[in-house]
């Protein structure tokens, strides 16, 4: 599950870095296309405001002067939209839209929109102690762990107030905050080592808090090492990006020998040409990484090297999900289940088809019987979010969510990305985390 889903030092910083890599002259082009298809996904008339590909876009070498101002611009008027409108605003979110606008060298502090002018930094010290404070009264957060760990790395790199003591005990070891569904999730271990390495560079270690965030750290990296397959992917192939990011800042945590950098880069470069990362948010993440780039180096963003256009790549163009689709229907098997409370488990066949996404099996099963398969979703950089089933509502207050699976392994793709075969198991279980 990707969850949604990472920059910037005001103060001079150090590079920890001993096991990053990158892209080889020979890959390059694989790299250049994928940042391509991202900027040019994330600024099409019809993309939601994506602080994540700004983010990618400034830490790449060649930085688009023109696709910057787009996505700056959507990401100011969304920001000022939601204060003045009550929308929602999580406090991951602001720390994403606050390191975006640090990264294109615009102050985080004075985001201007509307006529309004917003203070990301001083609004995401806010949001950040009311996690912290229903962690206390309920012991859970208003979001989730990986926001956490991106408020705190913001917080950290944009010199913003917080309590280093209790950010310490925040990412102290436990499965309620680093589990999803049974799994360990490598995407919320990376950003809270991200986080806590910044905190350890920023105050040069001497915290009397230093040894709890020590131990965290290398507890959080023994874990995620334990995640990586012989191949060289960690965890699967959309938490990898960042997974390189938190292993190449954290070298002397590592034992000699115990990651293979380039292996795992060759593996995840020789995925682009396949489609596996053309969606933004999933190239997003990746993209740094193939640069031997991190998000604490959103300080070293030159601004001045930003360029008209990109160059595009020359690689085979490869065709969308839709483009693929024929007249050629096959079955599927559909099930929904509540696993928290039990109080329904359904299930039935639907044709659907070759080609469709999970999403269109759930379309096909609402239209069959609307009263046992009515579904809603949101839409999301991520794209479609499922929302409810059958009025069942996901509640990140509660810590439940409606969870994807093919048969009972769960899916790292979104509804709207995942393609199904011939006589496969669809399920959508309401679930905690």
């Amino acid at each position: 599950m990707r969850i949604m889903l990472g920059f910037l030092f005001l103060l001079l910083i150090q590079t920890q870095c001993c096991f990053g890599c990158a892209v080889s002259e020979e890959q390059r082009p694989q790299m250049t296309y994928l940042l391509n298809k991202m900027v040019q996904a994330a600024t099409a008339p019809e993309a939601l405001p994506n602080p994540s590909v700004l983010l990618a876009l400034q830490l790449a070498p060649d930085h688009s002067n023109s696709a910057k101002h787009i996505l700056l611009q959507r990401i100011a008027q969304d920001a000022v939209d939601r204060v003045q409108n009550g929308k929602s605003f999580s406090s991951g979110l602001v720390a994403l839209y606050a390191l975006a606008h640090q990264a294109s060298c615009s102050d985080p502090r004075k985001v201007s929109a509307k006529g309004t002018t917003l203070d990301l930094v001083q609004l995401l010290e806010k949001k950040f102690e009311m996690e912290l404070e229903n962690i206390k009264t309920t012991g859970n957060s208003l979001s989730n762990y990986y926001q956490l760990g991106l408020c705190v790395l913001t917080l950290c790199q944009l010199q913003g107030s917080f309590s280093v003591s209790k950010t310490a005990d925040l990412f102290t070891p436990d499965q309620k905050k680093y589990y999803l569904g049974g799994h360990f999730s490598v995407d919320i271990a990376s950003l809270a080592v991200l986080a806590q390495i910044c905190i350890q560079t920023r105050d040069n270690a001497t915290l009397p808090e230093a040894n709890v965030i020590t131990a965290n750290i290398q507890w959080l990296l023994n874990i995620t090492l334990k995640q990586k397959r012989s191949d060289g992917v960690i965890g699967n192939l959309y938490s990898t990006g960042e997974a390189m990011q938190a292993l190449s800042v954290a070298s002397e945590y590592l034992a000699p020998g115990s990651w293979n950098c380039s292996q795992t880069l060759n593996k995840v470069v020789s995925e682009i040409p396949k489609g596996t990362f053309d969606h933004p948010m999933v190239a997003a993440q990746l993209l740094p990484s193939l640069q031997d780039r991190t998000y604490l180096d959103v300080s070293t963003v030159n601004c001045s090297l930003e360029t008209d256009d990109l160059n595009l790549a020359v690689l085979p163009t490869i065709l969308s999900i839709t483009q693929h689709q024929s007249s050629n229907r096959f079955k599927v098997k559909y099930t929904v289940t509540d696993s928290v409370s039990n109080t329904f488990t359904d299930s039935t066949e639907v044709f659907v088809p070759k080609g469709s996404v999970f999403l269109g099996v759930m379309e096909a099963a609402q239209e069959k019987d609307p009263k046992r398969f009515r579904f809603t979703y949101a839409n999301s950089t991520w794209g479609p979010y499922i929302t409810s089933v059958r009025g069942l509502v996901a509640d990140n207050s509660k810590r439940t969510y409606w969870q994807l699976f093919s048969g009972e392994t769960p899916l790292s793709k979104g509804a709207g990305e995942y393609v199904v075969s011939d006589g496969e198991n669809m399920v959508v279980k309401f679930t905690t985390y």
